[in-house]
């Protein structure tokens, strides 16, 4: 592997909390004077919107390591969780995140123009849903739309549909309660369709390539995933991958990305960025 500079911990909010903090990685070429600044992969981690962390050690330490091992300048954000907070706050955190890496990511050898957000579980309903509606990188101070910088995201295993969690079996409520409130119209609101729907068609997520992965065994997330992109194609988007990872399961899927250099869905991954950073 090649060598890779790395920084864990930074700060991205201007309000100071343990978790607004991300890490990156970058290949120890990109460092150099003149070096051409390279793709930047933005990954955010799952857990519900009420645990998880880019250091775990099970699912997430090391993503940014090993995108950076792919070419990519990595990046792993953390955010605040249910219930300490509730939504719009996760969201906006990682808008925040976003707005930092924008203004700072040269530092490190990334190209500012060129992203490329990664999310599993609850992270890819954050970061799609940052494409979905544009209020929310606004809030956070990103005055560009996000078309103008972000070249792809890559769902795995994502929650699009709030509603539709709430009301599964056993754990919906234990979920969605925490992290949206109580009420239908909560759910509705923070559901990825619905910021679709409300943009009518002008959503920045229309015009962005996209790769939904999932996995055989993998709740009813693949229903999310397939509304997702039958949704997305009666807007006009041409530019949906679907993929479901055989053997493999809601965790599994993402474990297997920094543990298996050969691994379906890092293979897929890569072909999806090498194809919309070129």
């Amino acid at each position: 592997m090649a060598r890779l500079g790395r920084w864990n911990d930074i700060a991205y909010a201007a309000t100071r909390h343990a978790k607004r903090r991300l890490d990156i990685a970058s290949p120890s070429s990109a460092l150099l004077p003149g070096a051409r600044r390279l793709p930047v992969c933005v990954f955010v981690h799952g857990g519900s919107w009420q645990r998880g962390d880019k250091s775990e050690s099970v699912l997430n330490r090391d993503i940014d390591r090993a995108f950076a091992a792919r070419g990519c300048v990595g990046v792993s954000v953390n955010y605040r969780l249910s219930p300490e907070v509730q939504h719009p706050e996760h969201a906006l955190d990682v808008a925040a995140a976003l707005h930092w890496l924008r203004s700072n990511i040269d530092k490190y050898g990334g190209d500012p123009e060129r992203f490329v957000l990664v999310g599993h579980s609850a992270g890819a309903h954050l970061l799609l849903l940052l494409l979905a509606d544009p209020q929310f990188l606004r809030a956070a101070g990103v005055e560009d739309d996000a078309s103008a910088f972000v070249r792809g995201a890559v769902g795995i295993s994502g929650v699009y549909n709030i509603v539709r969690l709430a009301n599964a079996p056993f754990y919906g409520a234990l979920v969605a309660t925490p992290a949206f409130g109580e009420r239908a119209d909560q759910w509705r609101e923070a559901s990825v369709t619905s910021a679709l729907t409300k943009e009518r068609g002008k959503s920045p997520l229309t015009r962005t390539p996209l790769l939904l992965l999932t996995a055989e065994d993998d709740f009813h997330f693949g229903e999310d995933a397939d509304e997702l992109e039958k949704w997305l194609r009666a807007a006009g988007s041409s530019r949906v991958e679907r993929k479901v990872i055989a053997k493999r399961n809601h965790f599994s899927i993402l474990r297997e990305l920094t543990e298996n250099s050969a691994d379906e869905a890092m293979q897929h991954i890569s072909q999806f960025i090498q194809r919309v950073v070129a």
